[in-house]
């Protein structure tokens, strides 16, 4: 268990440096576990170790490690096949299968090997098929190999990348240049120095077969027959979810619409009703204003001869004319001093 979890740390290491953009909230669905026997550990991307079965999935992000005895086979969802052999650090570094152009499918491998019978990923979309190692990066048209990493200081062979390729071919690359490997046939990119891949002159014998290896070889045929439906299934799939998608925003779209125009037609009758109020004040207010002017000419219209009389007597009393009894009798008086 510690030799396994000292290869956890630099799995997950491998996995954020051979990353391509940010993992997704969801990660996707890589492949399904048809065989399982020995010491077997996936991490998950939060590196918490579990023990897989039969039927269980792998996904991207997760990290593989095998011991001594250990194999794990993958069904993958491209409908290609992994078998991870004893000894082996590897991870899913990336991958899509959905059956359009954007699919991909990266492994880093970084001790130990494994066999790839490649699927649809592998034909249609090559270019996006990688196996990433410390020294190189291996590329495949349409392939059935077996990468292999000989860490420093192991005695199984020469350290550095390796590739066999059973059928198809592979592309070897390194930053001082590439390969291509043919069937029958294993490139090599060393730990150290900066020679450019090779072709060797035969395939080493630390590329040693398990006793599944007859029912692995047998997958080659069922995956190239099968590769093309499970494609088309695939792609009908993708195609009925993205209708019902396409489907559902539509009806959000609808529904939204519908919640604007009930809306508009809501601001509308409020606006009429809150005009309506309005010119309801106003005329309330001007019929009012009309009962108080009323009532102020009532009152002035009655008070007329009064104020009248009022008016005449103070220019009486301005212009020496008569203001009452007295006055008369002044007058008389008057009079008689006269005579």
């Amino acid at each position: 268990m510690r030799r396994l979890l000292s290869g956890l740390f630099l799995l997950l290491a491998a996995c954020a440096v051979f990353a391509q953009s940010p993992q997704p909230a969801a990660p996707s669905l890589a492949g399904k576990v048809e065989l399982v026997e020995g010491e077997v550990t996936v991490f998950d991307r939060a590196k918490k170790p579990r023990q897989v079965a039969v039927g269980d999935r792998v996904h991207e992000g997760e990290g593989i490690v095998t011991g001594r005895n250990g194999e794990l086979h993958l069904a993958m969802e491209d409908g290609g096949f992994i078998a991870v052999r004893p000894d082996t650090k590897m991870s899913i570094a990336a991958y899509r299968a959905e059956g359009d152009d954007r699919d991909k499918s990266v492994f880093s491998l970084l001790e130990g090997t494994f066999r790839s019978v490649t699927g649809w990923i592998g034909k249609f979309n090559p270019r996006s098929y990688q196996v990433r190692t410390p020294t190189a990066t291996i590329g495949v048209r349409g392939t059935d190999h077996e990468p292999l990493v000989i860490p420093q200081g192991a005695t199984a062979g020469e350290p550095g990348s390796y590739d066999k390729v059973n059928v198809g071919a592979t592309t070897l690359q390194t930053r001082h240049g590439s390969v291509e490997v043919r069937p029958n046939q294993a490139g090599f990119a060393p730990l150290r120095g900066k020679p450019r891949p090779r072709v060797l002159t035969q395939v080493p014998a630390f590329f040693k077969a398990t006793r599944h290896e007859p029912a692995i070889a047998a997958r080659h045929e069922t995956i190239r027959k099968l590769i093309d439906e499970r494609r088309e299934e695939r792609r009908k799939v993708l195609l009925e979810k993205k209708t019902q998608l396409d489907k559902q925003k539509a009806e959000r779209q609808k529904a939204i619409q519908e919640r604007r125009r009930e809306q508009e037609t809501q601001r509308r009758q409020q606006g009429e009703e809150r005009r309506q109020q309005r010119q309801e004040a106003l005329q309330q207010r001007r019929l009012e204003r009309e009962g108080r002017g009323g009532e102020l000419r009532e009152r002035r219209s009655g008070d007329g001869p009064e104020r009248r009389q009022r008016m005449e007597e103070r220019r009486g009393r301005r212009d020496g004319s008569p203001r009452g009894p007295d006055s008369e009798h002044e007058t008389r008086g008057g009079g008689r001093l006269a005579r």
